[in-house]
């Protein structure tokens, strides 16, 4: 059953990676009116090539406005904007991210600022490891652009909670928080496999202090009593257990830490 559950888990993922790509590729602009400047003309056909699919191009005439138009303010200045669009929708999410954040710091009274905010979050997002079959599972692998894309969402929903794109935001969150927690569970278990059990300690009693909504902290739980058991501290390791049947009273762990509690009542 947790393998299938698991495999749910990948197969919505993958499905949310790509339905937020695609929404920044598919949108249209429409603009209103004739262009009242040769700056707004050349930002408009530089836009129509962006959504056109021509990226490069696009980025190309981006930058060809900024420099013949300096002063033109407002197209230079959503050239610098687009030119992360066109990084985005083309798959370079690395350069877009830093083109995002480049335009936040020097545009930062702008009002598409909730929009950079998020959409350098979503690139750090998009740079995580992804759930391949053939690969070891995401947590296992490098984990910078999560912890990235955990602080970069975390600002986002903190400063625009009612953006149009928190509910996106919000789910993106759930699953960077999912990854980083199970991140913790597997050095853990590493560590208690390797009886290094005061290392497991440390990373459990993290991994409960920082994700105490995950999914698999009742495992920690249970896994940082065994840790305590191995080093000899049965006080510690029922408090763990304690803590695991208060907090978690329906978890398929609770059982077996209500068992344990019941034969040593003298442990206090």
């Amino acid at each position: 059953m947790q393998k299938f559950w698991r495999l749910g888990r990948i197969i919505m993922a993958i499905c949310l990676a790509l339905c937020f790509t695609s929404c920044g590729a598919s949108h249209k602009t429409v603009f209103e009116g004739e262009p009242k400047s040769e700056a707004e003309a050349a930002y408009r056909a530089a836009v129509k090539t962006l959504e056109s699919g021509s990226y490069e191009d696009s980025i190309k005439a981006f930058h060809a406005i900024k420099l013949k138009f300096p002063y033109a303010t407002r197209w230079a200045t959503l050239c610098d904007l687009r030119i992360g669009d066109a990084y985005r929708n083309a798959g370079d999410y690395a350069q877009a991210a830093v083109t995002y954040q480049s335009f936040i710091r020097t545009y930062p009274s702008h009002s598409e600022i909730a929009y950079a905010s998020y959409q350098a979050a979503n690139c750090y997002y998009e740079l995580m490891p992804s759930s391949v079959f053939i690969l070891p599972d995401p947590w296992q692998r490098d984990r910078k652009s999560t912890t990235q894309a955990e602080s970069a969402l975390a600002s986002f929903l903190r400063r625009y909670p009612n953006d149009e794109n928190a509910p996106a935001a919000r789910v993106q969150y759930d699953e960077v928080q999912r990854r980083l927690a199970n991140h913790e569970l597997y050095v853990a278990e590493y560590n208690f496999k390797n009886k290094a059990y005061l290392g497991a300690v440390n990373r459990l009693n993290d991994l409960i202090k920082t994700y105490p909504n995950a999914e698999i902290a009742p495992k920690a739980h249970i896994l940082l009593a065994h840790s305590y058991i191995k080093l000899k501290d049965p006080i510690q390791a029922k408090k763990a257990l304690t803590q695991l049947v208060e907090k978690y009273p329906t978890s398929d762990y609770a059982s077996d830490a209500k068992a344990w509690i019941a034969r040593n009542p003298d442990v206090k």
